[in-house]
């Protein structure tokens, strides 16, 4: 019923004081007497009457005479069609329809349940109703909802005007919705909605596709549900009316974030806060899939809300839906409960609630510093200050929920706007950006907030802070940027432990040092070092672990991963929130040998709002390490599907470089380079591809494109193997040296010096180097250890067990190439010819080149009598 426009209300009784004469259509005015008006609205009247034959109070539905187009009977007629198939206590009941096909003037009137009470709006101004009371009329108007969008009936003017409230027999209030009159049924044609070319409902609970003319389905009601909810939990509209009118409003709401929930309500329960987002989500795949979902989580809340303490219940509510520590075994208990009557509701329902609560992945980038002006100071002033905003904002990342920060270095003369075009191929959801003024002694940082997908600044903030101030200024920046997230993402603000000024200009020497690729072994030790000076600073651990991860990459020494973890187990020790720790954790256990702790994580974080397509990637990057690289690749398509990201589709990758599918290799790292051309680490498998595949100068060409202090050591190792397949062994064995002079504990370059000594004939030499790789791989489980095992013993004459360990990971991992080769080997060190042909014809199949089975060992197989033909043409040359 629209009643909601009370100055048209008085119109109407003004233009028909005498009720009683008014005409109905058909036979109405024998049957029903008309008492007074009710309400009236642009198009209709509302009348209360009596029904004279079965001695009730009725409301009837008339169209206005100034406004009976044939639209507007159109439009009543379709009300009266939709109400007739819906049959629920908690929609308005349609009761007889008088008129139509039988009027001769074509004149329409329904007569409908009559309501005594007020509209939502009206109840929501007199009472203060608790909260559970607002819960129940809530979870009302989702079965209303739901009864209509299981018949396709969507309402399209959802608001607080059109819910009416009555009481029971027991005082308690009972919410019915009304005013089907521009009501869409998906069976109907839509022409008889929109025939004027108007845009039919009410602008304020309009959802954008409706405002933008888009198609609509249910989800377009649960936007105004989702009005409807905020304004009667949070005293306030998330759109509030500003100068411009009805356009404005509309542009508000297509082109605007809503305002926060824990704005317009400081304490309202976070699951609560989520819900609320998660209806006025611009795009409809981001809302609930039906008003049956949002129901079982009002539901949720309010039999939580009625067994709990007053005081408790917010933070029962958090402990439940954010899976926090409880507190108490007798708040424990009431969760328990509010678990329990989840499965009355269904079984799926409290599932399905904790999906729609869950806050949807942030994949964060932080955009180059500008600077413009001078600083006083030292002479690399600029660059510390640099320096020190860009690490605030890698900071604050971490500080927020169901986010992820993504690395981020444009090329060298890259525009604003190409930058942002950049970061949205990357599949980054939001960019910090940071602009400073600055002026000898003070600067001033605009930060902002943008989206790459539309380029539009979402929020921003101001700070200045004077330039021998810079520790305060990154507690402050970090701060700021946290603050330009939405509060639903926000950990606890990030509390200032205070270093010495001498302290913090090390600390930001060492991090600049990192920045631009000129780190020292020292540089973590210092850290170490300011660690323990300062323990509750959650700087240094981030700083830190950075460090220590880039030395590794570097260099392959392990013991900066255990230096790392040492320092978060510190961490841990005074207080540094175990949000921030569980990130660095798992970022070290990634890049290491900690396959158990690292999958115990994963399991771990997975039940928290950790975003999704990152654990997909580490799952990926677990199983790419221990060599099931179909579930590698399985899991690294699913994480490059929620965020195409370059480093998800590196893993892909990856994993079919390691799985023998080297066509979609390069694809996948073509798709890479076109869209991020610095990016070295694709540039590094790519060589290994081509190496693989014998196309040695394409491999020596693309290894040579990253730049020599950025090439890990692996892929310096990797230009041995090109100079060792081209049959350079002096050339080979140099390289070879030169990286192990750097990571001298490396089982894998000892092997291939050792690989090198025997092609140039130097058997002694090659002994010894395979007998320290027996010794740097013994006891170790992982692949390549195992592989490089293999190789070894079978060199030492020790070719029994180096067949039966060989034969076990082969079965074990039947896709892996480095297998399947050492296998080779030892099979041909111990004379089995027949297996060694097996292996080799597979290698040569799925691609690998000739030039791989130049050594001696795999020579022999060329004066044997049963090698197959095409195996002599391929490696016998």
């Amino acid at each position: 019923m629209d009643i909601a426009d009370p100055e048209a209300g008085q119109q109407a009784s003004a233009a028909n004081t005498n009720q009683s004469a008014t005409e109905l259509p058909g036979n109405g005015s024998d049957r029903y007497r008309i008492n007074s008006t009710l309400g009236a609205g642009g198009m209709g009247i509302v009348y209360l009457a009596d029904d004279l034959k079965l001695h009730r109070q009725v409301a009837i539905k008339k169209l206005r005479d100034d406004v009976a187009s044939q639209n507007a009977r159109e439009r009543i007629q379709q009300e009266a069609r939709l109400l007739a198939q819906l049959n629920h206590p908690n929609i308005v009941a349609l009761h007889d329809v008088l008129g139509g096909e039988e009027s001769d003037s074509g004149d329409i009137a329904l007569v409908m349940e009559y309501i005594e009470g007020t509209t939502l709006r009206a109840w929501m101004r007199e009472r203060s109703p608790s909260l559970q009371q607002k819960l129940g009329l809530l979870m009302q108007i989702c079965k209303g909802l739901s009864e209509a969008h299981n018949l396709g009936i969507i309402h399209r003017d959802l608001k607080s005007d059109n819910i009416l409230i009555a009481e029971n027999s027991k005082g308690e209030a009972v919410a019915k919705i009304t005013d089907f009159g521009i009501a869409k049924s998906q069976q109907l044609d839509e022409q008889t909605l929109t025939a004027e070319n108007q845009l039919a409902g009410t602008i304020t609970a309009m959802s954008p596709e409706q405002i933008l003319g888009k198609t609509l389905d249910a989800r377009s009601d649960l936007f105004s549900l989702g009005t409807i909810a905020y304004e009667l939990l949070c005293g306030s509209r998330p759109f509030e009316k500003h100068e411009g009118g009805a356009l404005a409003m509309a542009n508000r709401i297509t082109s605007e974030p809503h305002t926060p929930p824990q704005q317009a309500w400081a304490e309202i329960p976070e699951p609560l806060a989520v819900l609320l987002d998660k209806l006025l989500a611009k795009d409809p795949a981001r809302r609930p899939q039906s008003a049956l979902i949002v129901y079982q989580g009002f539901a949720l809340l309010h039999k939580q809300g009625l067994e709990a303490d007053s005081e408790d219940y917010t933070a029962t509510l958090t402990d439940l839906f954010t899976q926090q520590k409880v507190k108490s075994r007798r708040r424990w208990q009431r969760v328990l409960t509010g678990i329990a009557a989840t499965v009355v509701l269904s079984a799926g329902g409290y599932w399905s609630w904790k999906e729609i609560t869950r806050l949807e992945p942030q994949y964060i980038a932080v955009m180059p510093v500008e600077i413009n002006g001078e600083i006083r100071g030292e002479e690399n002033a600029k660059a510390l200050t640099r320096t020190m905003v860009r690490q605030a904002l890698m900071n604050s990342v971490s500080q927020l929920k169901a986010s992820a920060l993504v690395s981020f270095t444009p090329k060298e003369g890259q525009d604003f706007e190409a930058q942002l075009q950049a970061l949205q191929n990357r599949g980054v959801t939001g960019a910090l950006h940071a602009r400073l003024e600055c002026a000898q002694t003070r600067c001033n940082i605009d930060l902002q907030l943008i989206s790459p997908l539309d380029q539009l600044v979402k929020q921003q903030a101001n700070i200045t802070f004077l330039t021998n101030k810079q520790q305060e200024a990154q507690y402050r920046t970090t701060n700021e940027a946290i603050e330009l997230f939405s509060p639903s993402y926000r950990h606890a603000e990030l509390r200032l432990t205070a270093m010495s000024n001498s302290d913090y200009s090390s600390y930001l020497d060492i991090l600049g040092r990192m920045e631009n690729k000129a780190l020292e072994v020292n540089d973590l030790n210092d850290l170490i070092l300011l660690s323990s000076r300062y323990p509750r600073n959650s700087y240094i651990y981030q700083g830190a672990v950075d460090v220590a991860a880039r030395l590794f990459v570097l260099n392959g020494h392990e013991d900066h991963l255990q230096s790392a973890l040492r320092l978060i187990n510190q961490a841990e020790d005074y207080d540094i929130p175990t949000h921030l720790s569980a990130r660095l954790k798992l970022f070290i256990f990634g890049l290491g040998n900690y396959p158990e702790k690292y999958h115990k994580l994963i399991a771990e974080l997975e039940k928290t709002d950790f975003p999704v397509a990152e654990l997909l990637s580490e799952r990926s990057r677990h199983f790419y390490r221990e060599g099931d690289y179909q579930a590698g690749l399985k899991y690294a398509n699913e994480a490059s599907e929620l965020n195409p990201s370059v480093d998800n589709f590196y893993l892909k990758a990856l994993n079919e470089i390691s799985s023998g599918s080297y066509d979609d290799a390069r694809s996948t790292l073509n798709r890479i380079t076109s869209k991020a051309p610095n990016h070295w680490s694709s540039y590094a498998a790519l060589g290994v591809i081509e190496l693989e595949s014998g196309n040695l100068t394409a491999a020596e060409s693309a290894i040579s494109a990253i730049p020599p202090n950025l090439r890990s050591w692996r892929t310096s190792s990797n230009l041995g193997v090109i100079y060792f397949l081209q049959g350079k062994y002096k050339a080979a064995l140099n390289t070879y040296q030169k990286v192990h002079s750097t990571t001298p504990e490396s089982a894998l370059v000892t092997s291939q010096i050792a690989e090198t000594q025997l092609a140039l004939g130097n058997i002694i030499e090659a002994k010894k180097s395979y007998t320290d790789v027996l010794n740097l791989t013994n006891e170790k489980d992982d692949l390549e250890s195992q592989q490089l095992h293999i190789l070894a013993l079978a060199n030492l004459g020790n070719t029994s067990k180096a067949i039966s360990l060989a034969h076990k990971l082969v079965q074990k991992y039947p896709e892996d190439t480095y297998i399947k080769y050492s296998a080779a080997q030892a099979y041909a060190l111990a004379e089995e010819w027949h297996s060694v042909n097996y292996y080799v014809e597979q290698l040569l199949n799925q691609g690998m080149s000739a030039e791989w089975f130049n050594l001696p060992a795999f020579q022999r197989l060329c004066t044997q009598p049963k090698i197959s033909i095409d195996l002599k043409a391929a490696i016998c040359s």
